[in-house]
């Protein structure tokens, strides 16, 4: 696996959450990075119903939140591409830096 280029544009400006959830779907079999997307999967699935849920906890809310942004501003670049939206664990993830110039 090569090593994650921060410098190239397509994955220069992405937040802080982006970028691991990002290195983590890179990595995809490291114990942490499995763990972590075991996670942001539990949260991708269940975001409508977590975000009534923690409607009266805010710090949990906000949390969940700035996961499913992070996901969404990872769709948004096209460095992840979903086969079906609930889930995060089936989908593509494109690493702009080894592709080919045209």
């Amino acid at each position: 696996m090569q090593a994650i280029q921060w410098s190239h544009p397509a994955v220069a400006q992405l937040s802080d959450a982006a970028r691991l959830i990002y290195a983590c779907l890179i990595d995809g079999c490291s114990t942490t990075a499995r763990e972590t997307i075991d996670s942001v999967e539990l949260v991708w699935r269940n975001r409508y119903r977590a975000r009534e849920r923690y409607a009266g906890a805010a710090e949990m809310r906000d949390a969940l939140d700035e996961i499913c942004l992070a996901v969404e501003e990872l769709l948004a670049a096209g460095l992840l591409v979903l086969l079906d939206r609930s889930s995060i664990n089936a989908g593509w993830v494109r690493r702009p830096w080894e592709e080919l110039p045209n």
